[in-house]
């Protein structure tokens, strides 16, 4: 294992200009081994983050340049429903406030692991206020892809192997969202009263109504995170952090370093099993998967809602095509 960091929470914050943390975030996704990101496909989200930094500065570049590191889910709000336009243009599309959302989301999250801000307000928006999936039919992986996934979960050589391999035993097991596993902690661990050192369940906590729920974990997932909680115990930089995930940067995983993760694998798998590569790639995918699998198991709809902290069964209508006739009354 190599030389730990220390913990960044009793780290000072760093002031940082908006267009330079820009860059260097641009910088770091051009090096992506795996998704570079050329000069050209940036262009747009260039033009994304300066037109940001001149709404935070109401209009024009003047103004303190340190302002966009205190910036507001509210201004987030404000932004993604106006953004670039004129006031005299119409509301922009959902596809188009998805795509300032996830922006600014990807900015912010870079900058938060480097402690340029302290938090990300993209983040902050309420599911309301959220803009939807620009892939409202969703999507799901075949069951041979599924299986070269299975066959892909890398072995626990290492502190990161292990993580990986808890993460992906995980979804693909309990189908969590991508916030539920970034943001589980050591106390969401529930451990069996017959077998104290024994991890029997994952208590989700969520804001909405019936997303608070306990989930079981199989002998396959305990022992992933068993051996995940032994590295953890190992590696200095996480003692007396809260945070269950950690990656060697930030004692908490960001949403790229999730992203990143699933879509490694899947690459990965495919190419493993000479298969093409899915259409949609990240950890929604992989949820989406596991709730058709639970329906066409035999669970009924209310057991898959109540399991996956849904309150509507609306919440499974954008899977409907891949569903059986007997979820018709969706």
């Amino acid at each position: 294992m190599s030389a730990c960091l220390n913990t960044l929470d009793s780290l000072p914050l760093t002031a940082m200009r908006g267009d330079n943390a820009f860059d260097h975030w641009l910088l770091t996704c051009g090096q992506d081994p795996w998704e570079p990101l050329s000069p050209d496909a940036a262009r747009p989200y260039g033009f994304i983050w300066h037109s940001w930094l001149r709404f935070l500065a109401g209009g024009g570049e003047a103004g303190d340049p340190h302002i966009w590191a205190s910036a507001t889910p509210v201004q987030v709000l404000e932004f993604i429903n106006h953004g670039p336009q004129s006031p005299k243009r119409s509301k922009p599309s959902d596809i188009t406030r998805r795509r300032y959302w996830r922006v600014l989301d990807r900015v912010y999250d870079h900058a938060v692991l480097h402690r340029w801000a302290p938090d990300n307000p993209a983040q902050g928006l309420t599911e309301q206020d959220m803009p939807p999936s620009e892939d409202p039919k969703g999507a799901i992986l075949s069951p041979r892809m599924w299986r070269a996934l299975e066959r892909q979960i890398p072995q626990p050589d290492d502190l990161i192997s292990s993580r990986d391999r808890a993460i992906l035993i995980l979804l693909m097991e309990l189908g969590l969202t991508p916030e539920e596993v970034r943001f589980l902690e050591m106390g969401s661990l529930r451990w069996s009263q017959q077998e104290p050192h024994k991890v029997e369940a994952i208590q989700i906590i969520g804001e909405r109504d019936k997303q608070t729920r306990a989930l079981p974990v199989s002998d396959k997932l305990y022992a992933a995170l068993r051996h995940w909680l032994q590295v953890r115990a190992g590696y200095h930089a996480m003692q007396g952090q809260a945070a269950l995930f950690c990656t060697r940067k930030a004692p908490q995983l960001s949403n790229h370093t999730l992203l990143h993760l699933v879509t490694k694998t899947l690459k990965q798998a495919a190419h493993a099993s000479q298969l093409p590569e899915p259409a949609r790639m990240g950890p929604q995918v992989v949820r989406n998967t596991v709730l058709v699998q639970w329906l066409d198991s035999g669970c009924s709809v209310d057991e898959v809602l109540a399991r996956s902290g849904m309150k509507s069964p609306n919440a499974l209508l954008h899977l409907r095509a891949y569903f059986g006739d007997d979820t018709a009354q969706l």
